[in-house]
């Protein structure tokens, strides 16, 4: 019988409130490789081990786990999730939020240029899918060459630019 929260290890000692890594990975949505890479970084503190060997987890690993689930969603690199969860592990909650209010600023400026870069490159490629639908309607080719694959115009020539 399979009792949650309950684990028997090789040598038949029950173990209550701790679960091996397979448990872990189910109420986290993490893989058991991402869970033992994250142990191999220092996101989540080695876990106690049963006298078979098998790591054993408990609710504390469970949270911090969805915790840095959590950041990786926002897009915080695991750099800055380590420094995170080092000061969420202490407790102190207004620090994690001052700390994750910057990390999230940051992470919003990044986004946006992202999406400015997006923005301009869609822009280039629009001229350039114009430029082979005329090529295809005129079945002969550019003036400088073939123009099979016309080159990307710069920014500055794209209309409304420079």
């Amino acid at each position: 019988m399979v009792v949650p929260g309950v684990t028997v290890d090789a040598v038949d000692t029950v173990v209550v409130d701790k679960f091996r890594i397979a448990e872990l990975a189910a109420r986290t949505g993490f893989s058991t490789a991402a869970l033992r890479y994250y142990e191999e970084l220092g996101l989540l503190e080695p876990p106690e081990r049963s006298a078979g060997g098998y790591r054993l987890y408990s609710q504390r690993d469970v949270d911090r786990a969805q915790f840095i689930g959590r950041a990786k969603r926002m897009g915080l690199s695991l750099e800055d999730i380590h420094s995170l969860v080092d000061v969420w592990a202490g407790g102190e909650c207004g620090v994690t939020r001052r700390q994750l209010h910057g990390l999230v600023a940051t992470k919003i400026e990044s986004v946006r240029q992202q999406l400015q870069d997006c923005a301009n490159f869609l822009q280039q490629l629009e001229v350039v899918h114009a430029r082979i639908e005329d090529l295809l309607e005129q079945g002969g080719p550019e003036e400088d060459g073939c123009g099979c694959a016309p080159e990307l115009p710069s920014m500055e020539a794209l209309p409304g630019r420079g």
